[in-house]
C-alpha cells in the first residue's frame, strides 16, 4: 500500500493538466474582472461626462479670477 501511495506522488502525468486548469481559471477570472470593470464604467458615461466637465469649467473659472 505504501508503494502505491510513492508512486503516486511521484507520477507526473496529471500535472499539466492542473497546470492548464489552473492558468485556464486565472484567465476567466481576470476576464471577469475587467469586464466588470467596464461594465461598470460604461453604465453611466453620460454622468462621468457631465461631472469632469463641471470639474474642468469650475478650474477654468478658477484660473480667470
Amino acid at each position: 500500500m505504501v508503494r502505491h501511495i510513492a508512486a503516486l506522488c511521484r507520477d507526473e502525468k496529471g500535472a499539466v493538466t492542473v497546470d492548464w486548469v489552473v492558468l485556464t481559471a486565472a484567465i476567466v477570472g481576470l476576464s471577469v474582472a475587467v469586464m466588470a470593470m467596464f461594465a461598470s464604467a460604461a453604465r453611466s458615461p453620460n454622468a462621468t461626462y457631465n461631472a469632469n466637465m463641471n470639474n474642468a469649467k469650475t478650474f477654468v473659472d478658477s484660473l480667470a479670477e
